[in-house]
């Protein structure tokens, strides 16, 4: 693993934030957070289990990874869940993709001892200023919005550091992706029936639609993976995290949301981070 990034690599990655942004646009036809993330890990787990027997599991030396990036993962999805009921998709989600590539270039460094050149430095603060400056809106932000969005960028920051670690000792991504999701999604479903036994409440179509988004989201996770056993962690974070204006664009074309300039504005600032990325 080098310091730099290929062209492929980034490519990669930005598809990889293609596909996150689609599944969350998907996922946002639930009205209830507790079906969409409970049909979605449905069809992270399901492809994981039986996937399982043919590749295998990863070596040991990857294992305490797994266990801790199992926790760090469901803590995710509680806190995104939790900053989705205090306050606007729009506003909370940027927030938490915004703070994630900074803590994760720190992570990188401190852990990984991951040394960037200035220029991939600055590329990394414009993506993370463009993705940020998606939450900014005419009225102020509650406390509630703040803190359980900054709560969501820090569990991404840390499970993304740990999977880096950890699919990096595994020498082995695709077993990594299987075993990881294989248990955080069981031990997610488990948690949704628990909480609220036989309450899908949904049609077939939306069945098949929040298992396809869960598939999604498997592909392209799995993908962020690979990369970080190819390039720094907070380079891959901050290109990941181009979704976002993906997302956001999908929300002005598809959804009819307004912010089209807001959108465009970030969308000039994070090419720009981009670019400065991959010159760098």
């Amino acid at each position: 693993m080098t310091n730099t990034i290929t062209l492929s690599v980034t490519v990669a990655v930005l598809f990889a934030g293609l596909l996150h942004a689609v599944w969350n646009a998907m996922a946002k036809s639930f009205s209830d957070q507790w079906t969409s993330f409970a049909l979605i890990n449905v069809g992270v787990t399901v492809p994981c289990l039986l996937a399982l027997p043919f590749v295998g599991v990863p070596v040991s030396a990857a294992w305490p990874y797994l266990a801790a990036a199992v926790v760090c993962h469901l803590l995710y999805e509680l806190f995104l869940m939790s900053a989705y009921r205090a306050g606007a998709l729009s506003r909370t989600y940027p927030i938490a993709r915004g703070v994630a590539p900074m803590l994760v270039a720190l992570g990188g460094l401190v852990f990984a001892g991951e040394h960037v050149g200035a220029l991939v430095f600055v590329g990394i603060v414009l993506v993370v200023l463009g993705v940020s400056s998606l939450a900014i809106q005419g009225r102020a932000a509650s406390r509630r919005e703040i803190w359980w969005s900054i709560a969501t960028g820090v569990a991404i920051a840390t499970y993304t550091v740990i999977d880096g670690l950890g699919v990096r000792a595994s020498h082995d991504p695709l077993s990594y992706t299987v075993t990881l999701f294989s248990f955080q999604g069981s031990a997610f479903l488990i948690m949704a029936i628990v909480r609220r036994p036989g309450r899908l409440g949904v049609t077939r179509g939306q069945h098949a639609l929040g298992v396809a988004a869960g598939m999604i989201s498997l592909v392209g996770y799995g993908i962020v993976l690979w990369a970080q056993t190819k390039a720094p962690l907070g380079v891959v974070s901050a290109l990941r995290e181009t979704g976002v204006i993906w997302a956001a664009l999908i929300g002005v074309l598809i959804f009819k949301e307004r912010g089209g300039w807001k959108v465009a504005t970030a969308g000039v600032v994070v090419f720009a981070g981009v670019a400065t990325i991959a010159l760098g």
